[in-house]
């Protein structure tokens, strides 16, 4: 797609350095769709009521863009539907109105509800797994689900169902309700505030996330007599726990400069889960040299070499250190400086990127980031490390751990300087690295905090690319429905960009719709092959490649896999070429030759994992694998079956559990095209 006219250099002296940042184009804006940055600017310091009136206001206008005022409540429910959620917990009930305190439910740690100052009562498990099911499940379910999750092994599963819906009523109304619609359970509030789900949804801030990381999701309940809810229970700590862990992260680098001490706390706290994270230690390393401390500093890397040596075996990474080498910057000196070579350098790694040498894009940025950082011109060093970012996650450079590492100093230097914008990019950033790495709790926090960032400072494309990946991480959910409708609303804003089409046809083939899946890979196609886009023209092959074997043209689906192959194998992106295998290997299954199938299964694994290892194409082909062999290799069953419940990815999990004798056939997210997740 050709480059917005802002996109060109201007001339030193036409505007400022922060002008400039919101006008010139992210070189990422057509790599970060690829098969795959908490950039809070500072608030002030504010009461648990200021937030709760800030929830307040905010779900006000909420439910006067929806048409949901409470005036029109009419006869009917009232609040939220469970079918419209955001990550299971409902969009409306965390900024719904009212003229009391909120219902505030706390599920991490130890739960518990409070109302108006005063503690509600909810005994019992079981209540508490069925709360936790009707505000954590995107899709509501029906008396005889929820009997078969939790109450399998009673003599009378509907009347237990009966007795702990009385129980959960009493315990939230008023001012919550809970009804029952079309044969589903769904709960109505006008009224409720789940720290889970403002952990998930990224609406917490240095103020609140003390108050939010409180331990594991239902800690100390254990539900082995109702082995179902137990699996989902543990995909669902397992999304919550990865959105903590990086809440204490971004907590932390965002605190770095104005409250060094309460930013070590929380780095050391986020550590518990991670003892061995190279950019945590390299933060804390940074919060010791920034406050004059260059000592301690030492002193920290020299015992942490110890550790490394004594309890992996290994010498730490250099980036650790990486805070000392840079020079010690004085108070007097100014926010803002200007280095043209450095830009010169940036604006040369975006050329190198657009045509496919990520390897030289990557050493141009980091050069780039380099000399901007000796130069003090902070901006445009935050601005090199998102560059290179791109590398790893368009094109498979690198590592997670270290392009987060360099993207926390990103985000410390736009916090610094007050850049919204920038900071958006680093969340966008951040999320695709914790999308690849199936991190999906975190990633869609992220990417809406990237969205509320940008509408903010009216930046419509990068709210747009925000909510385009978003869908993605709905997509590998199997939530299609939400996935097409982000999607489709994010396009314009786009500019018809590749990447999307491409996304947008996946996620249609998967629903059913072949035609008009292929209409967008085509489109998408032809899109990137006119205006010279490589990165993003393996991925539209495949979709491309897709479409034509659902419809049994097999001939055709060769001859886009194979093109893919060979652009992803001149670009040397390890990731796309696994696609462009698995491609080819489907059709070898389709022709019967399951022999050549498994060959290049294999060989794309391989590809994979040795590149960026992006969960979801791991699984689905450890999943193809699985199928042909029959289950054979179990080692293949089992790995793909964790990485699938933990995204979670329910079609891939349900397509291997039928190979695994270690999992019962149990709760499997449901993934029908049929939810409505509002974002």
């Amino acid at each position: 797609m050709a480059r917005d006219a802002v996109d060109q250099p201007e001339d030193e002296d036409r505007r400022t350095e922060r002008h400039r940042d919101r006008e010139t184009a992210r070189p990422r804006d057509r790599a970060r769709m690829d098969p795959a940055a908490a950039g809070h600017v500072e608030h002030p310091q504010a009461t648990r009521e200021d937030a709760d009136q800030r929830r307040r206001d905010r779900g006000k206008r909420e439910r006067e863009n929806r048409g949901t005022h409470k005036e029109g409540r009419g006869g009917g429910h009232r609040g939220h539907d469970n079918d419209s959620n955001a990550f299971g917990v409902p969009d409306h009930t965390v900024f719904l109105d009212s003229a009391g305190m909120p219902l505030r439910v706390r599920l991490l740690g130890r739960p518990s509800l409070e109302h108006d100052g005063e503690s509600r009562r909810l005994e019992g498990y079981k209540p508490w797994a069925l709360l936790t099911y009707l505000l954590l499940e995107p899709r509501a379910p029906t008396r005889r689900e929820l009997a078969d999750l939790l109450w399998s092994e009673t003599d009378d599963p509907l009347g237990a169902v009966r007795w702990s819906l009385s129980q959960v009523r009493k315990a939230v109304n008023p001012p919550a309700e809970i009804g029952e619609r079309d044969g589903r359970i769904k709960i109505d509030a006008e009224v409720l505030v789940v720290d889970a789900g403002e952990l998930l949804r990224g609406e917490w801030d240095e103020t609140s996330i003390d108050d939010l990381v409180r331990g594991e999701l239902l800690e100390g309940m254990s539900f082995g007599e109702a082995p179902s809810f137990d699996t989902w229970l543990q995909v669902q700590r397992a999304r919550v726990a990865s959105s903590a862990a990086d809440a204490l992260r971004w907590a932390a680098t965002l605190l770095s400069h104005r409250d060094p001490d309460r930013a070590l706390t929380l780095a050391e706290r986020a550590l518990r889960s991670e003892p061995f994270d190279d950019g945590l230690h390299e933060l804390i390393v940074e919060i010791h040299t920034a406050r004059g401390d260059r000592e301690r500093a030492r002193t920290y890397v020299a015992g942490l070499a110890r550790r490394y040596r004594d309890e992996l075996s290994i010498e730490p990474p250099s980036s650790i250190s990486r805070p000392l080498e840079r020079p010690a910057r004085s108070a007097a000196e100014p926010l803002l400086r200007l280095d043209v070579r450095a830009r010169a350098l940036l604006d040369i790694a975006r050329v190198r990127f657009w045509a496919g040498d990520f390897a030289s894009a990557r050493d141009i940025a980091l050069r780039a980031a380099q000399q901007a950082g000796e130069s003090g011109d902070r901006a445009l060093e935050a601005r090199a490390l998102i560059v290179g970012s791109t590398t790893y996650t368009a094109g498979g450079l690198g590592t997670a751990r270290e392009w987060t590492s360099h993207l926390q100093r990103a985000l410390r230097l736009a916090n610094e300087l007050g850049d919204r914008a920038t900071s958006a990019q680093i969340e966008t950033e951040r999320g695709r690295i914790a999308a690849i790495e199936g991190r999906y709790g975190a990633a869609e926090a992220s990417f809406r905090r990237s969205r509320r960032l940008g509408e903010a400072i009216g930046d419509t494309k990068e709210a747009g690319w925000a909510r385009a990946m978003l869908a993605v991480v709905h997509a590998d959910r199997c939530e299609y429905a939400t996935a097409e409708e982000e999607l489709r609303a994010a396009l314009p804003e786009l500019g018809w960009a590749p990447e999307v089409m491409g996304v947008l046809a996946r996620v249609l083939i998967r629903m059913g719709n072949v035609e008009d899946g292929k209409a967008f890979a085509d489109a998408a196609v032809t899109r990137a092959e006119r205006e010279g886009l490589l990165p993003p023209l393996p991925g539209t092959l495949v979709h491309a490649g897709d479409a034509r074997l659902a419809q049994g043209d097999l001939d055709g689906a060769t001859e886009r896999f194979s093109r893919a192959l060979t652009i992803a194998q001149e670009t040397q992106s390890p990731s796309s070429q696994a696609l462009g295998l698995r491609g080819l290997a489907l059709v070898a299954r389709a022709r019967g030759d399951d022999e050549r199938a498994v060959a290049l299964l294999r060989e794309a694994l391989a590809r994979e994992d040795q590149a960026q290892g992006r969960r979801w194409n791991v699984a689905a082909i450890l999943a193809d694998i699985v199928e042909v062999e029959g289950g054979r290799d179990k080692e293949h069953v089992e790995r793909g079956l964790r990485i699938a419940l933990a995204g979670p990815m329910p079609d891939l999990a349900e397509r291997l559990r039928r190979f695994s004798s270690s999992h019962t056939l149990g709760h499997t997210v449901p993934h029908t095209g049929g939810h409505t997740v509002v974002s």
